[in-house]
């Protein structure tokens, strides 16, 4: 009796399952790069966010020993990538009002008349949320109260996030946005 021998190619079936298997991984590494893309996105994002933070601190020092409180509230007003030695790639300069949509994802811009900086992300699902978030920094004046013997308090400036929703909010027809302070850090 003679057998068949099976020669060294695979069969149909074969074929079928290591292709399912091989768009199966394909899918799970795509998944596993755009979450990596997002995360590398929002430390970039953070670290600018700190670089000016830093920056922020060194012209306070400067201003507060020289000009004062006056000197702090004008400092306020300056757009935060003016103190950075070397601006990031990915600012695209000062705007009056932009429209969001009309501008390149992925890029800074400093909103002259809200006097806020802005990031608009790249991804669509940004910063591992699930939804697209527009970050949104403005330099607030504080005063913090002192003691009753101390006088008058302590001020200063912080880079702060802004909700973009509240800011949205308490925009009226060509006026700025409420001061508001947040609890997030």
């Amino acid at each position: 009796m003679k057998t068949r021998r099976r020669q060294g190619g695979a069969t149909r079936l074969e074929l079928a399952v290591s292709t399912t298997l091989a768009v199966l991984l394909a899918g799970v590494l795509l998944k596993c790069i755009i979450s990596y893309q997002g995360e590398t996105e929002h430390v970039a994002a953070k670290q600018l966010i700190g670089s000016l933070r830093t920056a922020l601190a060194v012209q306070s020092a400067r201003i507060i020993s020289t000009t004062g409180e006056a000197g702090l509230l004008a400092l306020a007003q300056q757009n935060p990538m003016t103190w950075l030695q070397e601006r990031p790639k990915n600012y695209l300069g000062e705007y009056y009002s932009p429209k969001n949509e009309a501008l390149p994802k992925g890029h800074w811009y400093f909103d002259r008349s809200a006097r806020t900086l802005v990031y608009l992300p790249s991804s669509e699902k940004s910063f591992s949320s699930g939804i697209q978030k527009i970050l949104v920094f403005k330099v607030e004046f504080i005063r913090v109260s002192a003691p009753v013997h101390a006088g008058k308090g302590i001020a200063g400036l912080v880079l702060e996030e802004r909700d973009e929703q509240a800011i949205a909010y308490n925009t009226n027809a060509g006026s700025l946005p409420r001061v508001h302070f947040s609890e997030k850090k």
